[in-house]
């Protein structure tokens, strides 16, 4: 128990303390939040000190001050076994958790390593610590005697244990082929069909503007018809008995009983008489024809 009458004097502090304590404030300073709590136990052997004695406690927290770091609760008054929570530089009392303390994962590398040195070499007599003794590279907090541990892995690394495995990932993009000398052929065909339909249909279309189709429906009372194309080529001559279509650009029809039914484009045409003549033609309509001038007359 100390004294209450009068505190002892802090201890100086080694210059190998100062560097373990200063590397130790810069990894509180990067770490994550989640790992910013060492134990008492672990935050004394990243010194080299095997038992929570008050002379460890008093190196310990001596070498911290001088890093500028803070520990609550203080390492003096801290129960064994109980977590600490390290305030690194300029962190200040009233910040968050989250951005106050520093990466334990490191620290818990490194202090396992101590731990397990100094059991090794029998505790810390003859006044050598067992972290003197420790490799320089081994994890991210120094020890006594060495210098910062093993450098960050890179981003995209996958780190177990020592042992460092890097997953690379490749994306091939499937190389461009040139179309054979068959496909290109069946192209150029497929392409010739396609205006051809194209061509024909436009064609059929002008053709369907310029001509005219004329129904004749006899199916009533059968009567004579003569039709030509005005040009002089006969379409029909005889007894239409039932019903006649006829196309052109011109149509002319001599028709025997006003009975017969007539159409043009699908247009009733009346006959005014027996025999009655048409002349049919797109542009000029339906159209009465003397009888000199029609087919067959």
């Amino acid at each position: 128990m100390e004294s209450s009458g009068q505190r002892p004097a802090e201890p100086e502090v080694p210059l190998a303390d100062a560097a373990i304590a200063t590397e130790i404030a810069h990894a509180a300073a990067r770490g994550r939040g989640a790992d910013r709590a060492p134990t008492l136990e672990q935050l004394l052997a990243a010194f080299g000190e095997t038992e929570p004695t008050s002379d460890a406690r008093r190196r310990v927290r001596a070498a911290l001050q001088v890093a500028g770091m803070g520990v609550r609760p203080d390492v003096l008054n801290a129960e064994p076994g109980q977590r600490l929570l390290l305030l690194p530089p300029g962190a200040g009392g009233n910040r968050s958790r989250g951005r106050a303390v520093g990466g334990l994962l490191a620290l818990l590398a490194i202090l396992g390593i101590a731990v397990g040195a100094a059991a090794l070499m029998g505790g810390g007599g003859n006044g050598q610590r067992a972290s003197d003794d420790l490799p320089s590279e081994t994890s991210g907090f120094p020890v006594q005697g060495g210098s910062q541990a093993s450098t960050t892995a890179p981003a995209g690394t996958e780190t177990t244990g020592t042992a460092t495995a890097t997953e690379t990932t490749t994306e091939t993009t499937p190389a461009a082929t040139e179309p054979t000398a068959a496909e290109v052929k069946a192209k150029r065909h497929e392409r010739a069909v396609r205006i051809r339909r194209e061509r024909a249909a436009r064609q059929r279309a002008a053709a369907a503007k310029k001509t005219v189709t004329v129904r004749v429906d006899a199916t009533a009372r059968p009567t004579f018809l003569c039709v030509d194309d005005g040009a002089g080529k006969q379409l029909f001559g005889g007894t239409l008995t039932g019903k006649q279509t006829f196309k052109g650009k011109r149509v002319r029809l001599n028709i025997g009983l006003a009975s017969t039914l007539v159409s043009v484009n699908g247009t009733p045409v009346r006959l005014d008489g027996s025999p009655a003549g048409l002349d049919v033609t797109r542009t000029g309509g339906a159209r009465a024809l003397p009888g000199g001038k029609r087919p067959c007359s």
